[in-house]
């Protein structure tokens, strides 16, 4: 199951894509960032969970905006 959703989501056309990758990673690094003083006292700062959801966010946009261009 877990292979097909990367094989689906992160392998479009049987390669890697380096935009969805890099969404897909810099989202769960922001959500580790923000859960990360749960487990140990630490400053997070705003600024940098912002810049990397809209980082995720631009990556799949340029995504999204790509595909609609070929067509």
């Amino acid at each position: 199951m877990i292979k097909e959703l990367i094989n689906e989501t992160l392998k479009p056309n049987g390669k890697w894509s380096i935009k969805r990758l890099s969404a897909f990673t810099s989202f769960w690094i922001a959500v580790l960032y923000a859960l990360l003083p749960l487990f140990k006292p630490f400053k997070v700062h705003e600024f940098v969970f912002v810049g990397l959801l809209t980082y995720s966010a631009t990556a799949i946009g340029l995504t999204v905006w790509s595909k609609k261009i070929d067509k």
